[in-house]
């Protein structure tokens, strides 16, 4: 019998609110005139999306969000934090090791066909259309965010029942475990990028704009796929870790000296990682990052 670590989740948001006061929240009831949703698609502001519905019974994007709300623009600029919504981008490899990437190497796409293929990198006061602080932060768990009337940002739970590992939460001993996630594998200690894909999932390496902590400059993340951490050869030259947007807080970060001054809030996201010794296809699990990371959206539906 298969060993299983698992929380619900319930019990997930309440760990995730530990740090984090519950405000709660009212959701628009009205019909979004700017959504339709199809068999096997949706079109969400002119923009129509594929879906995919899991074993689990579970529908989900099977492509990145490349939406932009009223009141933002788009930026270039990884370090811009005022943008709150970045374009992707590539890795150019000038070294000649693709392990060794150089922050000059990573250049915005802002043509149309690589917007269309990797969406936007957004951060969380775009994604719920607020400044998240730490009274409010806990307040945010499976709700619709930038997603359509009916859709959500994916919660903690969503995201482990695919990938079957997450990062602890706060007042949890240590890593959560599901080995009857959709994707999990074994040898991998949690999902697998190729389980994903095969099911129609359509993992997209759009990697992120990562800002650590409030005092961080922002940066295009440079890890690449290559030969020496990976197998997928059509991914090469593609980010390594890429992480897509959650709804479930993880916890508020305090100065050291000053308990009262706020230098990070951190929410759980799914990401991906590759090691050619033990991942070669790609890692997937559930970690913590910043609120101020650029990350891909994918909306998942509202269970009926």
């Amino acid at each position: 019998m298969k060993k299983l670590i698992y929380l619900t989740a319930a019990a997930l948001a309440a760990f995730a609110f530990t740090a984090c006061e519950k405000t709660g929240g009212n959701e628009n009831e009205e019909t979004d005139p700017n959504f339709t949703e199809n068999e096997g698609s949706f079109t969400y502001y002119g923009e129509t999306y594929k879906t995919v519905t899991l074993e689990n019974g579970s529908v989900w994007m099977a492509e990145p969000l490349r939406y932009v709300p009223e009141g933002y623009t788009v930026s270039a600029d990884p370090a811009d934090d005022n943008a709150h919504i970045w374009y992707p981008y590539e890795l150019i490899n000038e070294t000649g090791e693709p392990s060794k990437i150089n922050a000059d190497e990573a250049r915005a796409l802002t043509d149309s066909e690589s917007i269309e293929a990797k969406g936007y990198l957004y951060d969380l006061h775009a994604v719920f259309g607020t400044e998240i602080t730490a009274d409010n932060c806990g307040s945010f768990e499976g709700a619709q965010g930038i997603c359509p009337k009916g859709w959500h940002i994916p919660t903690r739970a969503d995201f482990l029942s695919l990938c079957g590992l997450s990062n602890k939460a706060e007042g949890e001993e240590g890593n959560t475990v599901d080995e009857n996630a959709l994707f999990y594998d074994s040898s991998y200690g949690g999902g697998n990028v190729t389980l994903f894909n095969e099911a129609g999932w359509n993992y997209v390496f759009s990697g992120c704009r990562m800002k650590s902590n409030f005092n961080a400059t922002g940066t295009y993340q440079l890890t690449q796929q290559w030969s020496g951490n990976s197998s997928l050869t059509e991914s090469y030259g593609e980010p390594g870790i890429t992480y897509i947007a959650s709804s479930t807080a993880y916890k508020v970060v305090t100065d050291k000296e000053d308990e009262t001054k706020v230098t990070n809030i951190q929410f759980f996201g799914m990401m991906t990682t590759f090691i050619k010794k033990n991942s070669p296809e790609g890692k997937v699990n559930v970690a913590h990052v910043s609120t101020m990371t650029g990350q891909q959206v994918r909306c998942v539906k509202d269970a009926e």
